[in-house]
């Protein structure tokens, strides 16, 4: 169990080489951290040949004003390791909500871990836990877990708009949300809870109809906050695009006109790719993972290939949306093959694009009519040649469309368990509509209360110990 009364101290900056390293310290013990990195060469503990746990009293305060800066050297006992500036944030005006102090040295691999090895050997300091010190904000009022969540978004962000939502719930808007939720389901659940206590005083408040429509409102704001949280959690992951086909059909060409870089060998060699290739795009504001595959055949050239064939497998699997490939110009057997590949893996392939690739090259009129018939037909095609460019503008514009077009205008960031406590508490409001509807009001007061504990989920008033340790396992370490 990690002790939240006490010290800890992190590297809050990349490693690496770089201007400027941050030494970050939090706890009671952060203004005798800042004595004795900078004090080691005063004179009176010069004379003791060695650091104290405990300081003289005449030395046991830091002299430093908070938010001001100070140029001071740092100390490894007595030995001399960096020199920066020292700012110190008294609690509760910091980050965390404790006293802070930040020792900015310089960058490297080397100097601050120098650095930060000798705030360690202080007693009472510890080496700080990946995300411990937005932790420590949230244990103290400083930021909900929705804000705090935002804060790793906002520094794991792959593109502009998830940028934007990210700081947009750092700065209160999915708080905002939830609590104009929270404070109406108050009210609807007070009025309930009066009328079962003082029937005959609040009959005309659900005679009248007032409860229907106030709940039925309820369910409206939580179905749009379900929208919005979805498109969130769509800018926080991304989305998955997979290349799929028979060898040789253009996964690789598409690849590196998509990635605008020759990201893939090209080569007229059927199954030159034998292993999965992934390159980081933005469509439409939204992060897009692509992955070219290796080519799908029923007879693999030889074991390296057939390795490549059930990762790329694995890979479709996991697809938010599968590009098959289809080249026009080879026989139909070949599109008969890739598409039976793609039946094999799903009953019904759903989120599936047909490309009809090296449109340049005259068409095989076998594979044309088959194309034209069921359950092709039913499926969107877009002939395309990365030789000519034929057809590309158009698939982005697709792509665009399929992954849904997300205004950057009131998003906010949401991760995958915000949408799984909203969508709960949604269908917790449907049953209270119909246990309203039948009349029943203590079985309509318990729908209300459930809905409610999951709204709380999600900024943290309802939360233990174990969620909060996966929450922030995912941060950095000194964030």
């Amino acid at each position: 169990m990690l002790d939240f009364n006490d010290s800890i101290a992190a590297i809050a900056t990349p490693p690496g080489r770089g201007g400027i390293a941050i030494v970050r310290i939090s706890g009671p013990d952060a203004r005798k951290v800042a004595t004795l990195i900078t004090k080691a060469h005063d004179p009176k503990l010069n004379a003791l040949k060695e650091l104290p746990a405990e300081l003289p009293p005449e030395l046991s305060a830091a002299p430093l004003k908070p938010r001001y800066v100070y140029l001071r050297k740092f100390y490894d006992g007595l030995d001399e390791v960096d020199e920066g500036v020292i700012v110190y944030y008294a609690a509760p005006h910091s980050y965390t909500g404790e006293d802070v102090v930040e020792l900015q040295g310089h960058g490297g691999n080397v100097v601050p871990q120098r650095v930060l090895s000798a705030v360690l050997k202080i007693a009472g300091v510890r080496q700080a836990e990946p995300g411990e010190f937005t932790r420590r904000a949230f244990l103290n009022g400083k930021m909900d877990l929705t804000a705090a969540e935002a804060v790793e978004d906002l520094i794991s962000a792959g593109s502009e708009s998830a940028a934007k939502a990210a700081l947009a719930s750092l700065n209160g808007a999915f708080a905002v949300r939830l609590q104009q939720l929270s404070e109406q389901l108050t009210q609807l659940r007070v009025r309930l809870e009066a009328c079962l206590d003082f029937p005959e005083e609040h009959e005309d408040f659900f005679d009248s109809g007032r409860a229907q429509s106030e709940l039925a409102h309820l369910c409206a704001l939580t179905q749009e906050a379900v929208t919005i949280a979805g498109q969130g959690v769509r800018l926080n992951e991304g989305a998955r695009i997979v290349l799929a086909g028979q060898p040789n059909a253009g996964k690789s060409s598409l690849l590196n006109a998509l990635a605008g870089s020759e990201r893939a060998i090209v080569t007229n060699i059927p199954g030159t790719t034998r292993d999965v290739l992934t390159i980081n795009i933005e469509i439409g504001g939204i992060p897009v993972t692509i992955t070219d595959t290796a080519g799908i055949r029923d007879r693999p050239s030889d074991e390296i290939e057939a390795i490549g064939i059930a990762r790329a497998l694995d890979e479709l699997k996991q697809a938010d949306l599968i590009l098959l490939m289809i080249d026009t110009s080879k026989p139909a057997a070949e599109a008969l093959e890739a598409l039976n590949h793609m039946q094999k893996l799903f009953d019904h392939p759903k989120h599936l694009m047909v490309l009809k690739s090296k449109s340049d090259l005259p068409p095989n009129a076998e594979t044309a009519a088959l194309l034209t018939q069921e359950p092709w037909a039913q499926m969107e095609q877009i002939a395309t040649s990365t030789k000519t460019e034929h057809g590309l503008e158009q698939l982005r514009r697709k792509l665009h469309e399929v992954l849904g077009i997300i205004p950057s205008e009131g998003v906010f960031s949401a991760r995958r368990r915000h949408l799984t406590a909203l969508n709960e508490s949604a269908e917790a409001l449907k049953r209270a509509q119909e246990m309203l509807e039948l009349g029943d009001l203590v079985l309509t007061a318990r729908e209300l209360s459930i809905a409610q504990e999951h709204l709380g989920t999600i900024t943290g008033k309802v939360t233990s110990d174990d969620i909060l340790g996966i929450i922030f396992s995912t941060f950095c370490i000194g964030k």
